[in-house]
C-alpha cells in the first residue's frame, strides 16, 4: 500500500437501499444527481477500474451530452473533495475507487451470505441463523434505488434476487432451529409479495403442515396453482407436487424435526492408555478434523479379529469428539456374530436418542434412513459403527451431512468401502506388544524372562486381544513365573482353551473363507505343519499347484498365515500358527471324515516321497544303491519337479530332517508302515554325510518300530539296514556288524537281492576296516553278484570298487 492509499479516510458505502455515505456515524450528503450516480456506478466495482465510457453510459444511457466527458470530470473532482483526494484514483483504464473489502454493505451481504452456507455444510445452524440475519439487516430497502439507468436496473434486480435467495435461505435455517411456527407470519407476507415464488408457497405448506394447520397448507397449494393455470397456463413444479402429495398422505419425512431433550454421548469409555498405533490415530483424526468438505467424511478401520480395531475406533472417536458438540452416537453392529444388527433396529434406536418419540419412528426402514438423514442434515454429529459386517449394513446408516462424520470397524475386504478413508490394523510389532504385556505383568517381571515373554508374544500372533487376556491373567497371578504361561501356550492341544476368548474370532474369520480354501486350511491342521508351501497344499488338498497357491494366497489375506519368503523349490510358502494350526486341527476333525483325513496325509507323503525320489537321482545320477518300497507318490499336474533348477537336491535335502522326521512319526500314528520306513530312508544321501546322525537314529527308530507292529518285514529289513550304515559312519563295527547281519537275513528270506547285496557290501566294508582283507573279498564278491542281479548297477559298481 502507498502513501496516497494509506492517506484514504474511511468510509462505509451502502447501495442496498438508496445511497448512503457513511464516516463512522456521520452521513455525509452525496448533493447532485451527477455525483450519485457515478458513485453508485464506481461502487458496482469497488477496487476496479471504471472506464469513462461506463461512466457516461450510466449517467445518460445511449443519449450522451456533448460535455458528458467534462461532467464526469467535474463529478469526480467533487467526489475527491468530498471523500479525500486519494479515495478515487485515475489511471489509464478509468476511474478506480479505493475501498476496504468490507466497506460496501452488497459486499458485506455476500460475505454473510457465504459465512452462513458455510456454517450450514457443517452443521452449525445457530450460526448460519445468526450470519443470515446479520446479512438481512444490511438491506434498507431496494438496491440503488433512485437510480434508473439501465445498468443498475440490471444490477438492482441482481441483489433482489440475492436477497430473496438469502431470505429462503433464512427460512430454511429456522425450520433446522424448529421455529415453524414463527416464520408463518413472515411467509404469508413474502407470497403475498411474490405470488408466483414457488419456495416462500413451498416453505409455508411445510410450516403449516407441521403447525399441525394441514388445511391451509392444502389451500395454499390450491391458491398457487390457481394463478399459475389462470395468469401463466403452467402447474406448479414437480418438487412443488411432490409436496403437496407428501401432505396429503401425511408422509413422515415431513414431520417436525425433534429437538432432543440432551445431547447424546454414546461412546464407550476408551482405554486409560492407548499403546501404539500413532501413525493410524493421525491419519483418522486428520480425516475427521472438520474442514472446508464437501462430502460426509467416513474413516474405516479395517482388519482381523483381535486386532484392536474397536479399541482404536474408541480412542479416534474420543479425540474428535469436541469437534461434534451435537452428539455421539454408538452401535455394536454384531458383524463378527451369527446375527448382526439389523439396520432397521439401530436407526430406531439412533432415532429415539435424537428425540424421536416412538410412535412417530417410521416402521419402513427407507422412511427410517430418510428421518435419519433429515435430522442429522445440519448438524455436527459422529457416529461410531462396530463392527459391521460389510458395507451393505452400514448404507442406510450414514447422514448426509458433511458436517457429521462416520466411524467403522470391520474385519470385511476392504475394497467395498468406496470412498472411506481405510485404515488397516495389523498385529502389534514385538515392541508394542511387549509394553501391552507391561500394563499388566509389570515391567520388572517382564525384565526378569525375556525369552518367555517372547514366547508368549510368538504365541499370541501379536494379537492385541490374546495379549491383553494374558496380560490379565499374569496380573490376577502374580505369583506364577511368565515362563508357566508361555509353557502352558506352549503346548498347540490347549492353546484354544488358554487363549479361548480367541477362539471365535478365529471361528468367524474361519466361517467367511470360500469351501476349498476352509478344507485346505482344515488340511493343514490336520498336517500340524508350522510351515507349508505350495506343494504340500497342493498334496494335501489334491489341486494343482496355481489353484494351491491361490487358496495359500487368501488364507494369508485372511490372516491364517504369514508369507515365508521368496518362493523355494515347492513354491510359495507360509508360516502357520499354533494357535491356528489347533483350530484347524479342530475343525477337520469335526467335519471331515476319517478316510478323507487319511487319504490327505498320505498324499503329502507320496509328495515328500516324489521330492526326496527326485532329489536322489538328481545327487547319485539314479536310483541306486538304495532300496525303495512301493508307497504310492504324489505329483500335480504340472511337471514341476523337471523344472526345478540344477543343483537343487542338496540345498532342499538339508532343509529337510525335522519335516521328514514328522512325517515319519505321523505315518507311524496312521499305521503307514512302509510311508513311515520309506520317508525315513528318503533322506540318506544327506545323512549318510554325517552330521545328523540323531535325527537318523530317532527316525530309524520310528520307522522300525512302525515296521516291526505291522509285520512289514522288508521296512525291518531296510531300516537295520539304514541304522548299519548309520554305524559304520560313527566307527562303531560291533553295533553295526550286528545290524547288517539281521538286516542281511531278513532280506534273504525276502529273496530280496538288492536289499541283500547292499547289507552284504557294508559288511564286507566292515571286515576291510578291521583288516579282515580275505573275508571282505568274499563278502564283495557275493555283494557283486545279488547287485548284479538286482540290477543296481551303482551298488555293484560301489562293491567292485570296494
Amino acid at each position: 500500500m502507498d502513501k496516497a492509499e494509506q492517506m484514504v479516510p474511511v468510509f462505509n458505502y451502502g447501495i442496498l437501499g438508496p445511497l448512503i455515505v457513511r464516516r463512522g456515524e456521520t452521513e455525509i450528503p452525496v448533493a447532485g444527481v451527477r455525483d450519485r450516480t457515478v458513485l453508485a456506478r464506481l461502487l458496482l466495482s469497488p477496487g476496479e477500474a471504471v472506464s469513462k465510457d461506463q461512466l457516461i453510459d450510466a449517467l445518460y444511457g445511449d443519449s450522451p451530452r456533448k460535455t458528458a466527458s467534462t461532467q464526469i470530470h467535474g463529478a469526480v473532482k467533487r467526489l475527491r473533495y468530498l471523500l479525500g483526494t486519494a479515495s478515487i484514483q485515475t489511471n489509464t483504464d478509468g476511474y478506480l475507487l479505493v475501498t476496504a473489502p468490507d466497506s460496501v454493505d452488497a459486499k458485506v451481504f455476500e460475505q454473510l451470505v457465504a459465512q452462513a452456507r458455510a456454517a450450514l455444510r457443517s452443521g452449525r445452524s445457530d450460526d448460519a441463523d445468526r450470519a443470515l440475519r446479520r446479512a438481512l439487516e444490511l438491506w434498507r430497502g431496494p438496491a440503488l434505488a433512485g437510480f434508473d439507468g439501465d445498468v443498475f436496473v440490471t444490477e438492482a434486480h441482481r441483489w433482489e434476487e440475492l436477497r430473496l435467495a438469502a431470505v429462503e435461505e433464512n427460512i430454511e435455517v429456522q425450520f433446522e432451529l424448529g421455529r415453524y411456527t414463527e416464520v408463518i407470519p413472515e411467509l404469508h407476507l413474502l407470497t403475498a409479495a411474490h405470488p408466483m415464488r414457488e419456495r416462500f408457497a413451498g416453505q409455508l405448506m411445510l410450516a403449516l403442515y407441521r403447525a399441525q394447520r394441514t388445511s391451509e397448507a392444502l389451500r395454499t397449494y390450491a391458491d398457487l396453482r390457481n394463478r399459475l393455470v389462470n395468469e401463466m397456463g403452467v402447474d406448479p413444479s414437480p418438487d412443488l407436487q411432490h409436496l403437496y402429495e407428501q401432505i396429503l398422505r401425511q408422509d413422515s419425512a415431513l414431520q417436525q424435526a425433534p429437538v432432543a431433550a440432551f445431547t447424546p454421548q454414546q461412546l464407550p469409555a476408551g482405554l486409560p492408555s492407548m499403546i501404539g498405533r500413532d501413525a493410524e490415530l493421525k491419519q483418522a483424526v486428520m480425516a475427521l478434523t472438520p474442514q472446508q468438505r464437501r462430502h460426509l467424511p467416513v474413516v474405516v478401520i479395517v482388519g482381523n479379529g483381535g486386532v484392536g480395531k474397536t479399541t482404536v475406533a474408541l480412542e479416534v472417536a474420543h479425540l474428535v469428539t469436541a469437534d461434534y458438540p451435537d452428539g455421539q452416537l454408538f452401535a455394536n453392529l454384531g458383524g463378527a456374530g451369527p446375527r448382526p444388527a439389523r439396520p432397521h433396529d439401530v436407526l430406531g434406536r439412533f432415532l429415539r436418542a435424537l428425540g424421536v418419540s416412538g410412535p412417530a419412528t417410521p416402521s419402513d426402514i427407507e422412511e427410517r434412513s430418510v428421518l435419519f438423514r433429515s435430522l442429522t442434515a445440519r448438524k455436527r454429529l459422529l457416529i461410531v459403527l462396530d463392527d459391521a459386517s460389510d458395507a451393505q449394513q452400514i448404507a442406510p446408516l450414514l447422514p448426509g451431512s458433511a458436517g457429521c462424520a462416520v466411524i467403522v470397524s470391520s474385519r470385511a475386504g476392504a475394497s467395498q468401502f468406496h470412498g472411506a478413508t481405510l485404515i488397516p490394523l495389523q498385529p502389534f510389532e514385538p515392541d508394542d506388544a511387549r509394553a501391552l504385556l507391561a500394563q499388566n505383568a509389570g515391567t520388572d517381571r517382564m525384565a526378569a524372562e525375556p525369552k518367555a515373554v517372547d514366547e508368549i508374544i510368538q504365541a499370541c500372533l501379536g494379537l492385541p486381544l490374546a495379549l491383553a487376556i494374558v496380560g490379565s491373567r499374569l496380573a490376577a497371578r502374580p505369583a506364577w513365573p511368565i515362563g508357566k504361561v508361555a509353557a502352558r501356550l506352549g503346548v498347540r492341544q490347549r492353546i484354544l482353551s488358554e487363549l479361548r476368548e480367541v477362539e471365535p474370532v478365529l471361528e468367524w474369520a474361519y466361517g467367511t473363507l470360500e469351501a476349498d480354501t476352509r478344507t485346505l486350511l482344515r488340511r493343514i491342521g490336520l498336517l500340524g505343519h508350522r510351515t507349508v508351501s505350495a506343494w504340500t497344499a497342493a498334496a494335501l488338498a489334491d489341486m494343482p499347484l496355481p489353484a494351491a497357491e491361490e487358496r495359500l494366497d487368501q488364507l494369508s489375506e485372511a490372516g491364517f498365515l504369514t508369507p515365508a519368503g521368496a518362493s523355494g523349490y515347492e513354491g510359495p510358502a507360509y508360516t502357520c500358527h499354533d494357535l491356528v494350526l489347533a483350530l484347524a486341527h479342530n475343525r477337520a476333525m469335526k467335519e471331515d471324515p476319517a478316510q478323507e483325513r487319511a487319504s490327505a496325509l498320505e498324499r503329502f507323503f507320496g509328495a515328500l516321497l516324489s521330492m526326496s525320489d527326485a532329489a536322489y537321482v538328481a545327487v547319485r545320477g539314479g536310483h541306486w544303491g538304495v532300496v525303495r518300497g512301493s508307497a504310492p507318490r504324489w505329483q500335480p499336474p504340472e511337471r514341476w519337479l523337471d523344472r526345478l533348477p540344477p543343483g537343487w537336491a542338496p540345498v532342499w535335502l538339508e532343509s529337510q530332517p525335522t519335516r521328514f522326521a514328522a512325517a515319519a512319526q505321523q505315518a507311524a500314528e496312521l499305521g503307514q508302515a512302509e510311508y513311515c520306513w520309506e520317508l525315513a530312508l528318503a533322506l540318506f544321501p544327506l545323512l549318510e554325510a554325517g552330521g545328523h546322525f540323531e535325527v537318523w537314529r530317532t527316525i530309524t527308530d520310528c520307522a522300525l518300530q512302525a515296521a516291526r507292529q505291522s509285520g512289514d518285514v522288508r521296512g525291518e529289513a531296510v531300516m537295520l539296514y539304514s541304522q548299519g550304515h548309520r554305524a559304520i559312519i560313527r566307527h562303531d563295527r560291533d553295533e553295526a556288524r550286528q545290524l547288517l547281519e539281521r538286516s542281511a537275513e531278513l532280506f534273504h528270506g525276502l529273496d530280496d537281492a538288492a536289499g541283500e547285496g547292499l547289507a552284504v557290501s557294508d559288511l564286507a566294508a566292515i571286515n576291510r576296516a578291521g583288516g579282515d582283507l580275505q573275508g571282505a573279498e568274499k563278502m564283495y564278491t557275493r555283494a557283486v553278484a545279488l547287485l548284479a542281479r538286482a540290477g543296481d548297477c551303482g551298488g555293484e559298481a560301489g562293491a567292485c570298487t570296494g
